[in-house]
């Protein structure tokens, strides 16, 4: 019966529908063999090149923020010897306030001090003060002798407040806030 069925003549229409499976395998078996890879690996592709283009944007930031410092260094190493800041190991108060006696000799100072702030290994001790100068020019002195104390400082606010309503001529009462840091090993 097997060979009989092998060795007759198909018909027509067996012809048509073996032609057909034909063609259905082989479409199944390209879109198994052949497409469905294909679409796999171009999404991994895709994926890949999403996470080269992240990693390519962060390469970029770290690259930025390394010539930013680059330019920092650049600049502090180009500062005189005589202009750089040493910024003290923390609790630095004892010499602190003998350089501020010294600044506000004579000047009728008001001192005061926040709490000490700690980020990290950096302390800042913040100072509020005010005092009398004769004039524009000796508060210029002692602003330029309070921030020159060779100590890492950074004045945050000034303010002048006339006596008789002009800063150039008469005397002035200062007030101000600075900040000096220091390392806290």
């Amino acid at each position: 019966m097997n060979n009989s069925f092998l060795n007759r003549a198909f018909s027509r229409r067996e012809k048509l529908l073996m032609v057909a499976f034909v063609v259905i395998l082989l479409v199944g078996l390209y879109i198994l063999l052949v497409h469905y890879p294909i679409v796999n690996r171009t999404q991994e592709i895709a994926q890949e090149s999403e996470e080269l283009l992240f990693q390519q944007d962060v390469a970029n930031s770290y690259l930025a923020t390394y010539n930013n410092m680059k330019a920092e260094l650049d600049e502090i190493f180009k500062i005189p010897e005589d202009e750089l800041t040493e910024l003290p190991v923390y609790d630095n108060i004892q010499t602190l306030m003998l350089h501020l006696n010294r600044i506000f000799d004579g000047t009728d100072p008001s001192l005061s001090f926040d709490a000490v702030r700690i980020a990290g290994n950096i302390a800042s001790r913040t100072v509020r003060f005010s005092f009398s100068a004769t004039d524009y020019a000796h508060a210029r002195e002692v602003i330029d002798d309070l921030t020159g104390t060779g100590f890492r400082c950074l004045l945050d606010s000034l303010s002048f407040s006339p006596s008789n309503g002009s800063v150039e001529t008469g005397t002035l009462r200062v007030f101000g806030t600075i900040t000096f840091y220091e390392l806290v090993k």
